[in-house]
């Protein structure tokens, strides 16, 4: 029941760390937008899949720590 809640803490936390991990990798966001042509920033900031992709990093991170095993 603990590794439960400790997956739901996670992902709960994985939101606002990805957000801030989408805004800390502007430059590579611009970068990849210049080389491979994928839309990566709007006018407004990053495209969804930015954050999407950032949020599903954070995710995978923290529930594997939580699910590994000792």
């Amino acid at each position: 029941m603990k590794r439960a809640w400790l997956s739901l803490g996670v992902l709960v936390l994985s939101l606002p760390l990805g957000v801030l991990l989408t805004l800390l990798l502007l430059p590579l966001w611009r970068w990849l937008e210049d080389t491979a042509g994928i839309e990566a920033i709007g006018h407004s900031g990053p495209a969804a899949w930015c954050y999407g992709a950032a949020i599903v990093v954070f995710a995978l991170l923290g529930l594997a720590l939580v699910w590994r095993s000792r």
